[in-house]
């Protein structure tokens, strides 16, 4: 994911920009009090976007011959090589941004992509040549695990159990 991909990320650090030109502003025109909390305030707000934008930005997406790759924002590395991807799609919501979704049944794992990553269209024409692709739209209220959950028949096993 890269700031161009991601505008929001600008528009949040403009914001916490403003924020410390508040309490500066609290320092002149209010009493130092408003001053100082509005300072707290802007750097507890600073201190959260730098760890959010940090783990965005540090996120990566790497596909090969063998498979695809992941840094996740928490840091967490997995990979799937292309055989082991069970289920992979484009999906769209009824709220909310479209999104890819790779699922390896073996390992039970689940990774979806925002489209906020760079190259995500380059990204879905690699998925649909090399895995079991599909389209899916999500009723509102439905989640990606529910619906991969029914379409494996996982729903009428936990009832029949």
């Amino acid at each position: 994911m890269s700031l161009a991909s991601n505008p929001r990320l600008i528009a949040l650090a403009l914001v916490v920009l403003a924020m410390f030109g508040v309490s500066v502003a609290g320092f002149v025109t209010l009493t130092p009090l408003f001053g100082f909390i509005f300072l707290a305030l802007a750097l507890f707000l600073a201190y959260q976007f730098a760890r959010f934008a940090g783990s965005s930005l540090r996120s990566r997406i790497t596909t090969s011959e063998e498979g695809i790759s992941f840094i996740l924002p928490t840091r967490e590395r997995e990979s799937f090589a292309w055989g082991a991807i069970s289920h992979a799609g484009y999906c769209t919501q009824a709220k909310g941004k479209p999104f890819l979704f790779v699922y390896a049944e073996a390992q039970d794992r689940l990774i979806s992509i925002p489209r906020e990553y760079t190259d995500f269209d380059a990204l879905v024409e690699e998925l649909r040549d090399a895995t079991p692709f599909e389209t899916m739209s999500l009723a509102p209220g439905e989640t990606i695990q529910e619906r991969l959950r029914a379409k494996l028949g996982l729903d009428d096993a936990r009832s029949e159990g």
